[in-house]
């Protein structure tokens, strides 16, 4: 054990010696002296690092943005490329928050369309499982669950940047 990592994560072992007491710690040496544990361990901690690098790989997998999701979308024009159009055309229409403008109604919209829950905590999180669930439909059913998004006008932006436009009054002066 010359490596520097190892014997830290021995020195953090023994840490615990005052929280599990010089018997527990007694009775593990002796366990330890056998080959029979010294193998499970060995078989637990290979089981653990596998457990650790398959959540890793999951997770990195799951952090796609929605602008990494677009190239996405962009592979499966080759295949679908009606259901490209339309899932693109959707995605940019989420991203400019022409459609769906806020996390409660890409909720709702998943809820009316029988899709399945989104757990995500802000819109932007939601975009790529909504897409994902789109994704795997059919095109008849993308089409029919699309069409009942409305799209938002500037003039029924509830969202934060809408209501900011309207305390300022960019609108009227952007016109003038």
């Amino acid at each position: 054990m010359n490596d520097r990592r190892e014997i830290e994560l021995l020195i953090e072992i023994t840490k615990l010696l005052k929280k599990y007491g010089t018997e527990t710690f007694s009775r593990l040496a002796d366990m330890l002296s056998t080959p029979q544990l010294n193998d499970q361990i060995i078989v637990t901690l290979t089981k653990t690092i596998d457990i650790s690098r398959t959540l890793k790989a999951e997770k990195v997998e799951t952090k796609r943005t929605p602008r990494d999701f677009r190239s996405h979308l962009v592979e499966l024009g080759s295949s679908e490329p009606e259901k490209f159009d339309l899932l693109l055309q959707f995605y940019d229409n989420l991203i400019g928050k022409s459609i769906l403008p806020s996390l409660r109604e890409i909720k709702s919209f998943v809820f009316d369309t029988g899709l399945p829950p989104i757990k995500a905590t802000t819109r932007n999180k939601a975009i790529v499982p909504l897409l994902k669930s789109l994704s795997g439909l059919s095109l008849d059913e993308l089409k029919a669950k699309i069409s009942m998004v409305r799209t938002v006008s500037p003039q029924n932006d509830r969202s934060l940047e809408g209501w900011s436009n309207i305390i300022l009054d960019k609108g009227r002066r952007n016109n003038q």
